[in-house]
């Protein structure tokens, strides 16, 4: 990296030191990104030793490299990323449990992710010409209200939000799931929890909602939605809960859509009775008399 150069001009020599030490910064994050994971995929080989023998590489050198005082030459860089079965993001992304746990086990992080994913794998399993795409005249992108009895409280219920939107042509959905304060400034972000997520499909004449839980949760849901005869906005249906019976606990309980007016109003004085318990007395009339019904 060359030094700055005074030139006599002060903002000119203010702005080119600032870009310099922030490129020192950055470089100097590298260095200890890369020797950090260095030192945990050494530790899934016998000795640091036989490290430095099977790479040819000069072992006071390489302690450098640990110790983040030097970065390697891009051609030994791919000697160690080959050595290790890892991708040149070894010094950009600290590495996480389970990448060490497939250097372990000889795994190559390039052939992982050539693999599909587990749920890619099951998609194929299914006949591939099926019609599972509901149109926007449907269900709209936006967000919207979601309505059901509360799994764990049987006297309440709970109203959410949910996102739906397209993407490349698949109509995908998440929780937007706020915070206390939040809730109180009418943000919606869907970034203060982790929410659960999941694919919006076609199933004879209803919608389904196939979603994932969150760690640590990871409960699987599903959900079906039909237009009701008595408004336009509104899709009832039932919600289903993989998981284990438990006294006092639903897992399974009628439910309502909401599609609201994509405005500014009226999504944020839905957020306001978000994430929080709300008796059946609290309920609009026509949401309380859907979920009240017995299945």
């Amino acid at each position: 990296m060359k030094p700055c150069v005074i030139s006599g001009n002060l903002i000119e020599d203010v702005a080119r030191w600032g870009k310099f030490f922030e490129a020192k910064e950055e470089l100097v994050s590298v260095l200890r990104v890369f020797g950090e994971n260095l030192r945990l995929l050494c530790k899934t080989r016998p000795s640091i030793a036989s490290v430095c023998r099977d790479l040819d590489i000069n072992r006071v050198q390489f302690n450098r490299y640990m110790s983040s005082h030097s970065f390697p030459k891009p051609n030994v860089l791919q000697q160690i990323c080959d050595y290790f079965l890892v991708d040149s993001r070894i010094y950009l992304e600290p590495l996480t449990p389970d990448d060490l746990e497939r250097v372990r086990r000889g795994q190559s992080q390039s052939t992982l992710q050539a693999q599909p994913s587990y749920l890619h794998q099951a998609v194929d399993y299914f006949e591939r010409g099926i019609a599972l795409t509901v149109s926007q005249s449907e269900l709209p992108d936006g967000i919207h209200c979601f309505w059901r009895r509360s799994f764990t409280e049987l006297e309440t219920a709970s109203c959410n939000l949910i996102s739906i939107k397209t993407v490349e042509g698949v109509r995908v959905f998440k929780s937007l799931e706020l915070l206390k304060s939040q809730r109180n400034r009418a943000e919606i972000s869907g970034r203060s929890t982790p929410s659960s997520r999941g694919v919006v499909m076609r199933c004879s004449d209803v919608y389904a909602l196939f979603a994932i839980n969150p760690h640590p949760s990871r409960f699987i849901s599903l959900t079906y939605f039909g237009n009701v005869y008595f408004s336009e906005n509104l899709l009832s249906g039932f919600m289903v809960l993989a998981r284990k019976e438990y006294f006092q606990r639903r897992r399974f309980s009628r439910c309502v859509l909401e599609l609201l007016s994509q405005t500014s109003n009226c999504i944020l004085n839905a957020a306001r009775r978000t994430s929080r318990k709300l008796s059946m007395e609290d309920l609009p009339i026509m949401i309380k008399d859907i979920i009240e019904t017995s299945l």
